[in-house]
């Protein structure tokens, strides 16, 4: 990445054809209008731009859905921004339209390359928020409960209907009988399998996301280290260290280890192309065959005479149940901060940013609410 002060050199090179309006600036032709869709400068870029470079004083909010009018001079000729709730556009010459176009794409490279460096030295000083995905994740969860839930439900349905109910299957001469609505019931159950691995796989996605969320404001985290460096970019940082690292000793040890089991069995068994800790493989003995050695075996057991890898619908309950105590732990340790990440707001690594104005979950409710309510004012422009 460049130099910032060079960057920014740079780019107040590309805007010396921008001034502000004068007497000399001549008012009588704005005949082309340069679109949003056309500019390669987004509202706030271009705000950016002119504040912040060029450091003119741009009032913002300026009326009822409008941020801001801005008036420059580009080159003698008059130029109008206008950034309205409906509309961005800026009135401009038409002879220096594409000249306009063309030189606000290259201050955007120069813009992309200037946030990138200004964003390479906040990830190293903690100072950068995380896109908070929890709500996602919960309510993915959710959904494959209730739909892992009503197929069973569905299954056992119709699975009653149909007992003691025998379709004919006649094949060439032959012919045979099987349970009737079998095909329909294996295709269920395929997909009953396929909703539990998924919620399964859906579950340590959430449960690293969440963690990774919630150890800044933990006790074991140090502003004095950079986040980014030492942990989120360290892949030693496993899920379980993450537990580690942010629940102490609340999570119970027969917990700990049930949930690694059920990530290396039935997790892992399809992660990695299933090349897993419990991967299994084929050994040829002579005079036997093949012998399924699981190459792991820290569950699993080639004969498999306490416990399979099968997927059912009462391993599910086990799993969901496991799964269930596991947040509600976090609900009860980090009851304002798991708020928090529920609400959906972006975390960010220096906690104080939002701790320091919060005592008690009702500051915290009236917190979160307040935000979104600045989140939500400013993406409509209700002001």
């Amino acid at each position: 990445m460049g130099d910032i002060s060079n960057l920014l050199n740079e780019i107040k090179e590309e805007l010396k054809g921008f001034n502000l309006v004068g007497e000399n600036t001549d008012k009588s032709e704005t005949d082309a209008t340069i679109r949003c869709y056309e500019n390669p400068l987004n509202p706030e870029l271009l705000l950016y731009c002119f504040r912040n470079i060029k450091q003119y004083k741009i009032p913002t909010r300026i009326g009822e859905k409008a941020n801001y009018i801005i008036e420059l001079d580009y080159k003698g000729t008059y130029v109008r921004a206008e950034h309205m709730k409906m509309s961005y556009s800026l009135k401009v010459r038409e002879s220096y339209k594409e000249e306009i176009i063309d030189l606000f794409a290259n201050i955007k490279s120069l813009l992309e390359e200037l946030f990138s460096s200004m964003g390479e030295q906040a990830l190293c000083d903690n100072r950068f928020h995380m896109k908070n995905e929890a709500i996602e994740y919960f309510n993915k969860l959710a959904f494959f409960q209730e739909r892992i839930e009503k197929l069973n439900k569905d299954r056992d349905t119709i699975s009653k209907c149909l007992a003691g109910q025998w379709d004919e299957v006649k094949v060439g001469p032959f012919t045979s009988w099987r349970p009737k609505g079998q095909v329909f019931m294996n295709r269920m159950h395929d997909e009953l399998v396929y909703d539990i691995e998924t919620y399964i796989a859906t579950f340590f996605s959430a449960l690293e996301h969440v963690l990774t969320l919630l150890f800044p404001f933990s006790n074991n985290f140090s502003m004095s280290e950079s986040y980014f460096k030492k942990y989120i970019q360290n892949p030693r940082w496993h899920w379980d260290k993450k537990i580690e690292d942010v629940c102490d000793k609340t999570i119970p040890e027969a917990l700990f280890s049930e949930l690694r089991r059920i990530k290396e069995v039935y997790r892992n068994h399809n992660a990695h192309g299933a090349f897993s800790r419990e991967m299994m493989a084929f050994i040829h003995i002579d005079d036997f065959g093949n012998y399924p050695m699981y190459i792991g075996k820290n569950y699993l057991k080639g004969f498999l005479d306490n416990e399979d890898d099968s997927i059912t619908y009462e391993l599910y309950e086990n799993v969901r149940d496991n799964f269930n105590e596991f947040w509600a732990i976090l609900d009860k340790e980090y009851e304002i901060p798991m708020r928090i990440i529920k609400s959906g707001l972006p975390i960010p690594v220096d906690t104080s940013l939002y701790m320091n104005e919060i005592g008690n979950k009702e500051d915290a409710e009236s917190f979160i609410d307040r935000l979104w309510f600045e989140i939500d004012n400013q993406v409509n422009m209700d002001w």
